[in-house]
């Protein structure tokens, strides 16, 4: 089969390799679209060595093959979890997954989904409906699941003023997943482009963070309050401050941005306004069916991808992911 390769210090390959085997309760799936995303281009791109298993933990395809499977069958479409996990422990049972002591991820410590055909656990797959396309089921997987299950942990209510910091893909459906509670919404980012495209999610106000003014922008169009919530998708250091900076009292910072270091003043920050600091990464299993209602209800998540390349491409799919020319990116092996 055909699949692609991370070579080290941005270089992207497309290589053969042998088609995997379904063992026991391990079946193979034909990926017919996988998401190229955020931590795909910020963790693994720039990596210096080559990376040892192959990228893609977005996927969505049919089921090609299977062993000794009890709830698949040759032909079922899915959507994939990356998560594998050992599904017995209490973590499991309760749909955190990501919280399993024997947690792997594919694309990471198993091999992805940028590929013609992955092999992956049965409990790893969920069926995708008749009337949800396989694509809709990829950004399902994490770029909508993702910053739905952070808007819902933002606790927001309607009428409440709420930024998003970053409005890549994910930040697009955090800005519909919060609009949808109610929210007013502003949405921050560099992109001049992005946040033309937030304003068709349901953003209610721009702001260019560049502007030296940004802070005292948004303060403003809260009458001077505050950012009741904020979600952070961006994970750079200027865009947490601000976000900080710009909470009323008792407002509510959600984290869903990976950002591996910062330096804070925790009495300024935190303490003086009693801000609440939230972490938020992926979503319960038990949110399935809710994120099937929502695409229902909001069939405009599609607009949120805007290209789609062959695996043999994947060269250039990645190269416009990390110019941030477009937002969802899709393969299609």
């Amino acid at each position: 089969m055909r699949a692609m390769k991370l070579g080290g210090k941005g270089k992207v390959v497309v290589f053969e390799k042998p088609t995997p085997l379904p063992e026991d309760d391990w079946v193979v799936v034909k990926v017919t679209s996988s998401g190229i995303c955020g931590t795909d281009i910020e963790l693994l791109l720039p990596a210096e060595q080559p990376l040892p298993t192959i990228p893609g933990h977005e996927v969505a395809g049919v089921v090609a093959a299977v062993d000794r499977a009890k709830k698949v069958k040759v032909g079922d479409r899915v959507m994939v979890n990356c998560h594998v996990t050992c599904n017995t422990c209490e973590h499991c049972l309760k749909g955190d997954v990501i919280f399993c002591p024997q947690l792997r991820v594919i694309g990471f410590e198993l091999d992805g989904g940028d590929a013609e055909y992955l092999l992956i656990p049965e409990a790893s797959l969920r069926l995708l409906p008749d009337d949800i396309s396989d694509e809709v089921g990829v950004l399902i997987a994490d770029a909508l699941g993702t910053p739905y299950h952070a808007a819902k942990k933002a606790g927001i209510r309607p009428g409440e003023y709420v930024g998003v910091f970053g409005v890549g893909p994910l930040g697009q459906m955090a800005v519909l997943s919060a609009k949808s509670f109610g929210a007013k919404l502003i949405a921050v980012d560099l992109n001049e482009r992005r946040l033309e495209t937030a304003r068709k999610f349901g953003a209610d106000h721009t702001i260019n963070p560049q502007d030296p003014d940004s802070r005292k922008q948004i303060l403003a169009l809260t009458g001077n309050r505050g950012l009741d919530r904020s979600l952070e998708c961006s994970g750079a250091a200027s865009a947490i401050h601000l976000s900080l900076n710009t909470l009323t009292n008792r407002g509510k910072h959600v984290q869903v941005g990976v950002c591996t270091k910062i330096e804070l003043n925790p009495f300024e920050q935190i303490n003086n306004r009693e801000i609440e600091i939230v972490g938020s990464r992926n979503f319960n299993n038990n949110e399935l069916p809710e994120l099937l209602d929502f695409v229902r209800r909001h069939p405009e998540v599609q607009a949120v991808i805007t290209h789609r390349f062959p695996l043999e491409q994947a060269p250039k799919a990645f190269e416009i992911a990390a110019r941030a020319e477009g937002l969802k990116i899709l393969l299609k092996p």
